[in-house]
């Protein structure tokens, strides 16, 4: 008996969900997880579980952390533009 394999689609969905989850556990372990426990809402448990493997990455975990993210980049973006500006004023 032969095995048919999923779908072309399926195939695709899948690959691109473990490139996902390995870029959001990438991601998270390069950050305060306390931090983004307590700026997202989602549990400090739960991130260490995405890290470990034990959970699946949730499209929402993965939309919070985008908003986590980009929300810290305008804020290290103004601090750099200020320091800039402050270096550029000294000379």
């Amino acid at each position: 008996m032969t095995t048919l394999a999923p779908p072309l689609c399926e195939q695709y969905i899948l690959h691109m969900r473990k490139h996902l989850e390995r870029w959001y556990k990438e991601t998270l372990s390069g950050l305060n997880l306390a931090e983004v426990a307590r700026e997202t809402g989602r549990g400090h448990r739960t991130l260490h579980a995405y890290v470990r493997g034990e959970r699946r990455v949730t499209r929402p975990a993965v939309e919070e952390l985008v908003a986590y993210l980009r929300s810290k980049s305008d804020t290290f973006t103004a601090a750099a533009d200020k320091m800039a500006a402050a270096l550029e004023k000294e000379g």
